[in-house]
């Protein structure tokens, strides 16, 4: 009798064991690899994507918003910081590869915000997030790679001062603070203005203006021209007349559109009589973060094309909350103990039971 009972509680510890196995692989599958393709069926590209990316008359485009990778004095130390590092850079390069082998873009644009410790890191600390940074975001040879800088990357928010080192050592890693990036017939305007809150260094115009050539321009900068300086942003807009604004900061989905005359009279800037009688007007795209991590529910990318006569079409990829699928880990492990805690109790209890 006391065998059979024996036999009989092993079978369903042990039958408790298979089953728990086999459900925490099934939500590990779900997680870490059904969740992106599900969520994959979900994405709405522009109508511009169906075509040939041979097609010289269309720029195609994917623009991310603050992927910044997590460091090291801000994250958790020991085993756990390196299971948040590896988790947010998993996330990170599954998420951006997907899309990139849909989209097959001409240009993919990072508007600043690459590091989430670069404007503190050490020399060796940021050499290391370079190199996770390319790794994660990998892209052909044949597919321009245009990096902004934000606030993250060189300081300018709070007592993060804007330093000349910290810029320096941006553009001997990543890029340019300011420059013109031509892509088949789209001049992209790389202007350095990462933080509401401080002065970035002036935005060198002239030499910016020399190098505008195509017949489309789109002005790519860290933080939105509303939120800039309104002298800085009206003299950029006058400058430039870009037909499109790219930002991000705020890791948020935002449109805006500005009159330039108008901006420009607001802001007391005198501005020639062509530019009123045209009435200009650019169309401003806060893009939000690609980063779970910033916390917002809302992640994603903006995939864009533009065509031979400056017409954008655009549309917003959202991408899976990451954190349900942590909660979903932390609720199996959950009710995984308290099911063995049960079952241990009932065990003991026949058991003893049937002793007596």
């Amino acid at each position: 009798m006391v065998i059979k009972l024996h036999r009989r509680q092993c079978c369903r510890l042990l039958t408790f064991h298979r089953t728990a196995v086999l459900v925490g692989v099934l939500v590990v599958l779900y997680n870490e690899v059904l969740v992106y393709y599900i969520n994959k069926t979900s994405w709405k590209l522009p109508p511009g994507f169906s075509q040939s990316r041979d097609d010289d008359k269309i720029v195609r485009l994917i623009i991310a918003g603050d992927p910044q990778i997590q460091g090291y004095q801000y994250e958790v130390g020991g085993l756990v910081g390196w299971i948040t590092r590896l988790d947010s850079d998993r996330y990170l390069s599954k998420t951006f590869h997907l899309l990139l082998d849909l989209v097959q873009p001409d240009a993919v644009v990072f508007l600043g915000d690459l590091e989430d410790e670069g404007s503190v890191a050490s020399d060796v600390e940021y050499s290391d997030y370079v190199r996770r940074f390319y790794q994660i975001f990998h892209v052909p040879a044949e597919t321009k790679l245009i990096l902004l800088a934000g606030d993250n990357d060189i300081g300018g928010e709070g007592a993060d001062m804007i330093t000349q080192e910290k810029m320096q050592r941006f553009e001997k890693n990543f890029a340019p603070l300011n420059e013109v990036v031509r892509v088949k017939n789209v001049d992209f305007i790389k202007v350095n203005l990462v933080t509401p809150f401080q002065k970035a260094p002036a935005v060198p115009q002239t030499r910016l203006m020399s190098q505008l050539s195509a017949p489309v321009r789109v002005l790519l900068s860290h933080v939105t021209l509303n939120s800039a300086v309104l002298q800085t942003a009206a003299t950029i807009l006058g400058s430039f007349r870009p037909q499109y604004a790219f930002s991000a900061h705020f890791h948020k989905y935002e449109r805006a559109a500005y009159n330039i005359t108008r901006i420009m009279r607001y802001a007391g800037l005198p501005y020639p009589a062509d530019l009123a009688s045209q009435q200009l007007v650019t169309q401003e795209f806060q893009v939000p973060t690609c980063s779970y991590r910033m916390g917002t529910a809302e992640i994603g990318y903006m995939v864009v094309t533009i065509d031979h006569a400056g017409e954008m079409s655009s549309s917003v990829v959202w991408l899976p909350r990451r954190y349900v699928s942590l909660c979903v880990y932390v609720v199996y492990l959950i009710v995984v103990v308290l099911a063995w805690v049960v079952q241990r109790a009932c065990l003991s209890s026949r058991r003893h039971h049937t002793t007596q």
